[in-house]
Parts: structure tokens; sequence; C-alpha cells
């Protein structure tokens, strides 16, 4: 590409040159340099600055959920550039290389500006049609990729929640309450449907409030705590109250660590949750089950698609000094 974009740049300059100085371009060395060298400039600056624009704009701006915003800053910033370019190289050429006289030089620079931008304008035009349906469908594919994704996360995490074992260490749990407490009882009763009632609400949405999730997640760690008692200790740090997260995501996170490490009074399990640098941090203590479930890794492979959809940052895992950690991109709320 980059071979090809100089051969055109090349032949280019080399035709504009031709049409605008006919055989005279051949006269002398120094002519036909200035002159090519003129439009290759232009063409260059043109070329790199608008791939720059157009490349940065595809990146950062975010086509699925304000297309037209993303779209009215790309043309913006374009046209803006198409502008300073058309302007500044005539001017630099015409009064420091062409040596024009002062009472012709801003003719010349205006006539090499309106040529320019003309030339500009056409290019961008043709390219640009090309560079908006390029993020326009991947935009539709990301969206439907991550309501894909979506569908997953709240099928397993569904499947988790009603699934016979669950409703076995849950009823059991309950049974035991009721007989010495009917009160706390009524609370554990209320925070299993509450349970219920947030995974069914996350149906249709691609990320939720951070304060929304962590109520979730406290519904969840007191109905774990009323099995495990003390032996399970989780702490949350995070003040930031206009951050985003994946739904279900902090939750299934809790629950691998509930499912694969031993918790007992003697080993109990240690569960932090965080904020630094832009990331949510989870981690607890390791002490592994001999017997490992086998779909941990299908939920950690689930949560890093759906963070590429959401996030230009990836997730972090990894196993640290006896501990494991999560670190999830924070994804901040459009003010």
């Amino acid at each position: 590409m980059e071979a090809t974009g100089l051969i055109v740049l090349f032949i280019g300059s080399f035709l504009i040159l031709f049409i605008f100085d006919g055989t005279e371009m051949f006269s002398s060395f120094s002519r036909f340099f200035k002159g090519w060298s003129f439009g290759a400039v232009f063409g260059f600056c043109f070329w790199q600055g608008n791939y720059f624009i157009a490349k940065t704009a595809g990146e950062r701006l975010d086509w699925r959920k304000n297309a037209k915003k993303a779209n009215t800053t790309t043309l913006l910033l374009l046209f803006i550039y198409g502008v300073l370019v058309s302007i500044g190289v005539p001017f630099i050429y015409n009064k420091y290389v062409f040596h024009i006289p002062s009472d012709r030089l801003y003719g010349y620079i205006l006539g090499g500006s309106f040529t320019g931008l003309t030339i500009d304008f056409a290019i961008v035009g043709v390219y640009y049609s090309g560079f908006l349906a390029k993020y326009w469908m991947q935009s539709i594919k990301n969206e439907e990729q991550l309501k894909q994704e979506n569908l997953i996360a709240k099928y397993e995490a569904l499947k988790n929640q009603v699934n016979p074992h669950f409703l076995f260490n849950s009823l059991n749990t309950l049974t035991g309450i009721v007989e010495r407490d009917s009160k706390l009882a009524t609370r554990y009763i209320k925070k299993l449907s509450d349970i219920y009632r947030y995974v069914l609400e996350q149906k249709d949405k691609e990320t939720v409030r951070i304060p929304e999730e962590l109520q979730f997640v406290e519904d969840y760690i007191y109905l774990q705590k009323m099995r495990y008692g003390t032996a399970l200790n989780f702490v949350s740090n995070v003040q930031d109250s206009d951050g985003l997260v994946a739904p279900l995501a902090l939750q299934m996170l809790i629950e691998n660590a509930i499912k694969h490490n031993v918790i007992a009074d003697d080993q109990p399990l240690n569960i932090e949750l965080s904020e630094e640098d832009g990331y949510y941090i989870l981690k607890n203590n390791m002490q592994k089950k001999k017997t490992m479930q086998q779909n941990a890794q299908i939920g950690l492979d689930n949560l890093l698609r759906r963070y590429e959809l959401l996030s230009n940052r990836k997730p972090e895992i990894k196993e640290d000094a006896g501990e494991f950690v999560v670190r999830l991109p924070v994804i901040k709320t459009d003010k």
C-alpha cells in the first residue's frame, strides 16, 4: 500500500506539473524539480495527514453509539486540515522557492490553494465514502457480536443461578434460617429474588453503572455468606459512581473465585475490589480445589470478548504471589 501510494504520488505530481507548465517544465532541471516537488509535497501532506486523521477517528471515536458525532468530527478535521495545507504549502513555495514578487504573491497563493483544495476534496470525497461505509459496517457487526456475547453471558448467569446445585444449596440454607430466625429468612428470600430480577433486567443492556453492579454483588455475597459465614470475606473500596462495567462481570468473577477455591474457617477466601488507574481490580487469595470446574475459562473468554467490543483496553488476568487478579477497564459515561 505504501509503495503504491508513492508511485501514484510521483506520477500524479508529474502529470499536474505537465498540465500547468507544459513542455516548459523540461527547460531546466531546477524548474522541473521545483515544480515537481511542489506537487509532491502537496500530495504527501494531503495523503499522510488525511490518512492519520481518518485512522485516528476510526479508532478513537465511537462510531457504534454516536455515528453522527463521529462523522461530523471527522469531516470537520479533514476540512480544517485541507484548508491549512492548501494555504500553507502554496505560501511557502511561492514566497521562498519560486520567489514570486509581493504584488503577485497572494494571487499565486489563492490560485494554488483553490486548485489544491479542489483536488483534496475530490479525493477525500471518494475515499471518505468508503471509509464511512467501512466503519458503519464494522459498528453494525460489533453491535451484533456484542449482543450475542451478552446473550451468552446472561444465559450462563441464569443457568448458574437456577441450576439444581445452586437451588439445593440456597434452599438448604434457607431451611436452616427459617428454623431459627423467620425475619432473617424473609431477608434471605428477598435477596434471592433481587438476584433473579437483576439478571433479567440486564438482558438488553451492554453496560451498567458500577453502583448497580455493586448492589447486585452485595446481594450475591450476602447469600454466599449465609452458607460460608466468616470463611468468606468481601471488601469493596470502589468510590467511582460514574463508571460502567459489563453486566454481571464482577459477579461472574466472584462466582469463579468461590467455585474454584477452598473455603473453610481455617482457610478463608478473601476477595477485594478496588479501583486504580482506570481499572476495577478484583483479587482473591488462591487455595485451589483439587477438582476444578471446567467452565471457568469459558466465562473468562466470554468476558474478554465482550470487553473487546466495549473498550479499547483489554481486561488483564494474572496470578501473582498467591493471588488471582483481574483488572477490568472502567468504561466512562458520555457526559
